[in-house]
Parts: structure tokens; sequence; C-alpha cells
């Protein structure tokens, strides 16, 4: 509790805003928003890298000092992947599902637990 009240004590002014990606190259990506077309740092977790693609709608946090593009909003499950599953994916088709039971698909192939 006492780190949450921190955080938005010290960020008072930070703002989540979405834009279409119109550019992206060396870790930054430009983006059309409601303040124009601006550039933002990609945020990624650790041992995920990722370039958002062209008319992606990126989400961003915002300060006085920073915008930071944190992620993509997906508005279609693409590979009908349920609640804890987790799908990678990459424009040219290739991807990795990893399932509840254990189950993983790699590009149409599957491998489970047991094996």
């Amino acid at each position: 509790m006492k780190i949450s009240r921190n955080i938005s004590n010290k960020n008072k002014n930070l703002a989540c805003i979405t834009g279409r990606v119109t550019s992206s190259a060396d870790r930054r990506i430009a983006a059309a928003s409601p303040d124009g077309t601006v550039q933002f740092s990609i945020v990624a977790p650790k041992g995920i890298d990722y370039v958002p693609q062209m008319n992606d709608n990126s989400v961003v946090i915002s300060s006085e000092n920073e915008r930071l593009c944190i992620g993509v909003r997906r508005d279609e499950n693409l590979y009908e992947i349920e609640s804890g599953e987790l799908a990678l994916y990459s424009q040219g088709g290739a991807y990795i599902i990893l399932k509840n039971d254990g189950t993983v698909i790699i590009n149409g192939q599957i491998f489970s637990a047991e094996e």
C-alpha cells in the first residue's frame, strides 16, 4: 500500500495515452497521438524484445519528463488462447503457444508435457 501511494504521489502528472504507430527504429517508435506525432521509447519485460508494427495502437504512459510505449493494444485473440496461456508470434507467421495443460505448439507442431 505504501509503495503504491509513493508512486502515485511522485507521479501525479502521469497519463496514459494511445497512438497509431507511424514508424519504428532504434528501440523507439513514432506514433500519432492526440498531441501530434511524437517519439516514444519501447518498454518490455526482461528477455522479451519487440518492435510494434505499423498502425498498431500503442499504449503509452507519459509524464512531464518521459513517454514510454508499454505495449500495443490487442483487440483480437488470433490463436484462441485461454486465460493463463501465452502466444508469441511474428508478422511473418512464426508462432509459439504455451497451453495451460503443458502443451507447447510451435508453428503447428504439438509437443506434450510427457515428451
